[in-house]
Formats: structure tokens, sequence, C-alpha cells
């Protein structure tokens, strides 16, 4: 397995587990609301919140790239 190859599988991975951490704090920190048929809806990102963590992970990119 080449460098570029094995450095694409492991930032993939890295990727899926900290999507599925950030989804998991969002879940346990936002407000979950429950219609009257028992499901469960989360509130939507604001937008100027979404843009927020858009460069704020962008931030930590450019430092981890040098």
């Amino acid at each position: 397995m080449n460098a570029k190859l094995r450095t694409l599988l492991i930032g993939g991975a890295i990727g899926s587990v900290v999507g599925a951490i950030a989804g998991w704090i969002y879940y346990n920190t936002a407000t979950v609301e429950v219609d009257a048929e028992g499901k469960e809806h989360l509130p939507a990102i604001s937008p100027g919140s979404a843009v927020k963590l858009g460069l704020g992970l962008l931030g930590v990119l450019k430092m981890l790239s040098g």
C-alpha cells in the first residue's frame, strides 16, 4: 500500500470517528422535541453557527497541514 492511499484511508477513518462524536455531542446537548406521534426532532443548526464551525475546522486543518 503506498503512502497516498494509506494517508487517505487513515484520514477518512479519523474523519468518520470525529463526525460520529460530533453528532453524539450535538444530540446530547440539544433540546430534543417529541411530536404527537412520539418521533424525536432536533432543532436545526443556525447558518451562523454552521459558518463558525466550518471556519474553525478549516483553521484546524490549516494548522495540521503545516
